[in-house]
């Protein structure tokens, strides 16, 4: 395995790690894998995720790219006025055109966590190049089932009427805020995310399903809005996903897979997917 620091951009100046796998052991005609930022976390990802990734990936004879968007980790902050959506956009562009020319790499794998996995489908509807897509808690819709599966498990449980009881009769007492004016407060930066209506995500999935681009979702118990294996499937029925679509719910994981032994069956899960990429 050989890692190195490169850089490129041509409007802010990207940082990225590039880790390629020794000669002997890379596998011909495997596209390299994008890794892209989630949220604020820089590169390395969600408790070294992207690191591990990029190592095991390295070692199954596939090469990969994480990279730190603008004003993230190692990257200089844009001077322009994009949105978020529009600048990760280019620069994951950007990041296929550095590889091109120093590779001569033409086809792309994107993979990330959470907003990661928004930018990586937004760059996969509007760029050719990207053959593979692989998502942890990508966005998706909820479904008939959801519920069911929501609901199911409180029906038979005592407490759940008791407490609903309580609710209708006696009412949610919200606790008087306590101390002065002078308290301090703080405010956790959080990623807010938007979830397009179902049929524009729709029609944008069947775009990327038409390249026959390879896909991966991974969905956690982290996620409010996904609890049952095969939502994700059913919420977009009218999608031709084919065999080309892989659904896994990582049950018992949370949103940022820090459980050692549930974030390696994640690893393995993305390493099986991009040896399919060619």
């Amino acid at each position: 395995m050989i890692e190195r620091v490169v850089n490129f951009g041509s409007v802010a100046s990207l940082s990225g790690v590039l880790t390629e796998p020794s000669p002997e052991r890379a596998v011909a005609d495997v596209p390299p894998v994008l890794l892209i930022d989630s949220g604020i976390l820089h590169k390395v990802g969600s408790c070294r995720l992207y690191v591990k990734l990029a190592r095991a990936l390295a070692d199954a004879g596939v090469p990969s790219l994480r990279f730190d968007l603008s004003g993230l980790g190692d990257s200089d902050v844009r001077k322009d006025a994009l949105s978020f959506e529009e600048s990760a956009v280019a620069e994951t562009k950007e990041a296929m055109d550095y590889l091109t020319r120093l590779r001569g790499w033409t086809r792309f794998q994107l993979a990330g966590l959470c907003s990661g996995a928004d930018v990586a489908h937004m760059t996969a509807v509007v760029d050719p190049r990207v053959v593979g897509m692989g998502s942890i808690d990508a966005r998706t819709h909820i479904t008939p089932g959801y519920w069911w599966h929501n609901y199911r498990p409180k029906l038979l449980k005592p407490k759940f009427w008791v407490n609903w009881v309580k609710v209708r009769t006696v009412g949610n007492k919200v606790p008087a805020p306590t101390g002065g004016p002078d308290d301090p407060t703080f405010e956790v930066p959080t990623y807010v995310r938007v979830i397009p209506p179902r049929d524009e995500l729709a029609g944008e999935l069947r775009t990327i399903a038409a390249r026959r681009v390879n896909m991966l979702y991974v969905f956690t118990d982290g996620l409010d809005f996904y609890n049952h294996a095969g939502q994700h499937r059913r919420a977009f029925r009218d999608v031709p996903f084919g065999d080309r679509m892989t659904e896994c719910h990582l049950k018992g994981a949370d949103h940022i897979i820090t459980d050692p032994v549930l974030q390696q069956r994640a690893i393995k899960m993305h390493v099986e997917w991009a040896l399919k990429g060619r």
